[in-house]
């Protein structure tokens, strides 16, 4: 394992400003990536598919119209994040050649609860391994393999190490993806903050309202309270999702047998500090892949901050979004566009 960062203390994230500021407007993105601004070049289509418990989840392909597609990629969304705000980033994957996944988690999205149990459990396994499932039926077009990148974003790559077949991703970038346990966090305010979100703020709001409302998380969705007590309780539990009895047997990041670029950002000590990410990463030690984390500085890319939602902006494109890909190429150069 491998490590390239910057080693400054980081500010308060702005976080929550950038995903207030961005997601009103993304259902207008949505309808003009749908447009293609009239040159056609990237279509949009909307899809149901399986979780691998059979539950139906909502998502949309983005293909390119008029090339062939050279390889097929997963953007999984964080926690509380409608796909809508990954739309985007996936028009910019498709326009470079790419059959782009996005997809909402079970009870996200404006889709109604599952009957039963909506939690994160449910999302780390079923809904994440469902959507590999799917975006891996399109890799093989015509009896040739395509390679598959999977992109997570927070909990879009925190649960990797759950998911059931990871050695068919053959290269994943992951962004402020951690090991969410509250320790981990950098002394002092964050820390303190992290442990009384987890600890006591998120079992208040869930027994007050039966879920964890959108103001109540700093922003985005409101979660399903099964999903927001999981959290919880890993978030209090040094091995995360490895201490919950109920993922026995899930866990088996050891798997993964591509190339993986795991990104923190410098600013974004609210959601994805360094150590905690440095944490996930410890999870694929053991992997016969190869790992690398690499830590992003907005002054690097031009910007006065980036955060933890900053990433999928459309400020982004110009120099985040080649950045990511252009490391990851360098890595699996069947990603490149033909």
């Amino acid at each position: 394992m491998t490590t390239a960062a910057h080693t400054a203390d980081g500010l308060a994230s702005p976080d929550i400003d950038h995903l207030h500021a961005h997601l009103p407007g993304a259902h207008a993105d949505a309808a003009k990536a749908a447009r293609d601004d009239g040159t056609n070049t990237v279509a949009m289509r909307a899809l149901t598919f399986p979780a691998t418990d059979a539950h139906p989840l909502s998502g949309h392909w983005f293909e390119p119209q008029h090339r062939a597609t050279h390889a097929v990629a997963v953007i999984a969304p964080a926690t509380g994040v409608p796909q809508r705000y990954y739309h985007a980033f996936a028009r910019w994957l498709a326009h470079r050649g790419m059959s782009v996944l996005c997809f909402d988690y079970r009870g996200m999205g404006g889709q109604h609860p599952a009957q039963g149990r909506t939690g994160m459990r449910e999302w780390v396994r079923h809904d994440l391994s469902g959507a590999l499932q799917a975006a891996d039926a399109r890799t093989r077009p015509h009896g040739r393999k395509l390679p598959l990148l999977w992109v997570g974003h927070s909990l879009g790559g925190n649960g990797l190490p759950m998911v059931d077949g990871l050695d068919r991703i053959d290269a994943a970038v992951t962004i402020g993806s951690q090991l969410g346990y509250w320790k981990l966090w950098p002394r002092g305010w964050h820390r303190t903050v992290t442990r009384v979100f987890f600890g006591r703020w998120v079992p208040l709001c869930v027994r007050l309202t039966g879920r964890l409302p959108g103001w109540a998380l700093g922003g985005g969705e409101a979660l399903p309270g099964a999903a927001a007590m999981d959290w919880s309780r890993w978030g209090m539990s040094p091995g995360y999702f490895r201490d919950d009895p109920a993922c026995a047997g899930w866990y088996q990041p050891h798997r993964f047998r591509g190339h993986m670029h795991m990104w923190s950002i410098e600013d974004d000590n609210t959601f994805g500090p360094a150590d905690a990410v440095n944490g996930l990463a410890a999870c694929f030690g053991e992997s016969s892949g190869q790992v690398e984390r690499l830590h992003l500085h907005p002054k690097d890319v031009g910007q006065r901050s980036v955060g933890h939602f900053g990433v999928f902006r459309k400020t982004g494109a110009a120099r985040i979004w080649p950045l990511l890909m252009q490391h990851i190429e360098m890595k699996v150069p069947q990603l490149r566009t033909p």
